[in-house]
């Protein structure tokens, strides 16, 4: 695929490959810019029913317009492969931040209000993000977050399945999405963006303590442990996290989705009260 083309997008390098298709950094040659293009899995569009279906989610996707928010720039078919046209986010995801361990509260604080702050607005365009982990987590090298793949569990819900169905079974059960998934997935109930809320608790509890809250090493004990077990408190691993973070990641990871932050915004603000100078402001929409 390196060095072909698709359409005006020539690729350049791979950049990242999961259950939603394979990433490539690819050189848009009408525009002269960077761009990163989605291989969708092969299958992931059967028919003309689900590609019709998939358009019309994709162009909801296409209308978040928000600084944390990777855009969405076309989704096009060249010679069979259906693809996604988005913009190239420089950098690292969240996921390689956290190999080198914890993060200082202060920079805690200002990426997870930067993530809530998407959340915020993709609510309230009714989009909810689904797969929320910080392997989809952009944060550019001026510290800019950039929250990717926002709702794409749902425009392509089989290979969603394919990520789900891969953490439930393999050994070690850490990898992919079942650490992140709120209990109330787990027992195929209903979900609403407060789904969202709990995955953002697990991702600040991740940057605190440099660990995930539940840490079993096989799917089966891993699911209990989400389902019935508390977590150790983050200051049992990390004695420098404050009480006011502990208290925040702890309410986002409430079992019951009422006892949760019920709005992507109420979170953002308590993130925010821990920064003075920020206030708990949102990024200016663009």
């Amino acid at each position: 695929m390196i060095g072909q083309a698709l359409g005006k997008y020539r690729v350049v390098e791979k950049l990242g490959e999961g259950g939603m298709g394979i990433v490539y950094r690819a050189r848009d040659e009408g525009l002269n810019r960077n761009v990163a293009v989605k291989i969708l899995p092969p299958g992931a569009l059967t028919d003309e029913v689900s590609r019709k279906r998939f358009r019309k989610e994709a162009l909801t996707l296409a209308k978040l317009n928000h600084p944390n928010i990777e855009s969405l720039y076309d989704l096009d078919n060249k010679d069979g492969v259906d693809f996604l046209v988005m913009e190239y986010v420089p950098g690292a995801t969240l996921a390689e931040r956290l190999a080198g361990g914890p993060l200082p509260e202060k920079e805690v604080l200002t990426l997870g209000m930067q993530v809530a702050a998407a959340l915020e607005e993709a609510h309230d365009q009714g989009v909810a993000h689904r797969d929320l982990k910080p392997g989809n987590i952009g944060v550019t090298p001026k510290g800019q977050v950039k929250v990717l793949d926002f709702g794409l569990a749902k425009v392509l819900p089989q290979a969603a399945e394919v990520d789900i169905t891969v953490s439930l079974t393999e050994t070690p059960a850490m990898a992919g999405t079942l650490p992140y998934m709120p209990p109330e997935l787990l027992r195929g109930e209903p979900t609403d963006t407060r789904a969202d809320i709990y995955s953002l608790g697990v991702v600040l509890y991740e940057m605190s303590t440099g660990q995930r809250p539940f840490r079993e090493p096989l799917a089966s004990r891993l699911t209990d442990a989400i389902l019935h077990q508390l977590p150790n408190t983050p200051r049992t691993l990390n004695p420098s996290v404050s009480p006011e973070l502990e208290r925040i990641i702890l309410k986002c990871m409430e079992k019951k989705q009422e006892n949760r932050y019920q709005s992507a915004k109420e979170l953002r603000v308590d993130l925010g009260r821990l920064l003075p100078s920020t206030a708990g402001a949102a990024p200016a929409r663009r």
